[in-house]
């Protein structure tokens, strides 16, 4: 990874920070984005003392799709190429909140930011040798369920499904724009974590919120263990599957729902929707 350009979002906690410690021990160039300042200091200068070649942070509210475009727009001034564009920042909500564009914001955040940052930096993949896109996906999405008329939860929500239904999302995502690639040498693929331990829904409160919690900690995985096969992505001589889905350095076979075609293409079609 030396030399190599990589862009994370959601890098200053959980599967993010720790990817982002390991690709900078491969000597990685990081492009670190996140929503709070003081995190985003401390990962970058911890991945400097690890050996990254250069650590640039980028301070971006992923559930806006205009601070998204913004944050595009920058980078693509100013980078020359990105060889590894990780979109892994994604959340868990007890309780509804819409954002100011009007957006649920599990939506906003898990799959909107996927979409938005994904189609933006084009130009600067397209500049790399061997250019692969990266979304942390979740086996949540075989409970994922696609409501084409409550997406944002408008008549009735639940927060468990909001966050499986993103996730869903995710992999319909990953195949249509797999497809639209095909053989260009822009890789996508999405990647299962696991249940980690990690910072994911710790700032929820109530029954759901504590259970959810202990099951973390009681089951889940260290963010290394998480963020391993998102780094074998992002390092492997060997290109990823167009359009793949991987967990445990293998690929997988998402869900029969994650594999229909006609709802990728909606999908689509609604996500280009500007607000």
């Amino acid at each position: 990874m030396k030399n190599k350009v990589v862009l994370i979002t959601g890098a200053t906690r959980g599967i993010g920070r720790a990817g982002a410690l390991a690709l900078a021990r491969m000597g990685a160039n990081l492009i670190l984005v996140g929503r709070h300042p003081g995190r985003l200091k401390e990962v970058s200068v911890t991945c400097r003392k690890m050996g990254a070649g250069r650590v640039k942070t980028a301070k971006t509210d992923l559930t806006s799709r205009r601070q998204v475009a913004t944050l595009a727009k920058k980078l693509n001034q100013e980078e020359v190429r990105l060889d590894v564009l990780w979109n892994n920042a994604g959340g868990y909500f007890t309780e509804r909140k819409t954002t100011r564009e009007g957006n649920e914001r599990t939506w906003a955040m898990n799959h909107l930011a996927y979409f938005d940052l994904t189609q933006a930096l084009f130009p600067l993949l397209k500049k790399s040798r061997d250019p692969r896109v990266i979304c942390t996906a979740s086996e949540a999405h075989r409970w994922g369920r696609v409501q084409w008329n409550n997406l944002h939860g408008e008549s009735r929500w639940d927060g468990w499904r909001a966050y499986c239904l993103t996730k869903l999302a995710n992999l319909l995502y990953v195949a249509e724009q797999g497809r639209r690639l095909q053989k260009s040498k822009i890789r996508i693929c999405a990647v299962h974590p696991g249940l980690v331990n990690s910072a994911l829904g710790d700032e929820n409160r109530g029954v759901t919120g504590w259970a959810f919690l202990w099951l973390k900690r009681l089951f889940g995985k260290t963010n290394e263990q998480g963020a391993d096969t998102a780094v074998w992505l992002a390092s492997r001589k060997d290109r990823p599957q167009q359009g793949g889905y991987y967990a445990y350095r293998k690929e997988t076979r998402p869900s029969l729902a994650a594999r229909n075609i006609e709802a990728s293409r909606r999908l689509w079609k609604l996500s280009e929707l500007i607000p």
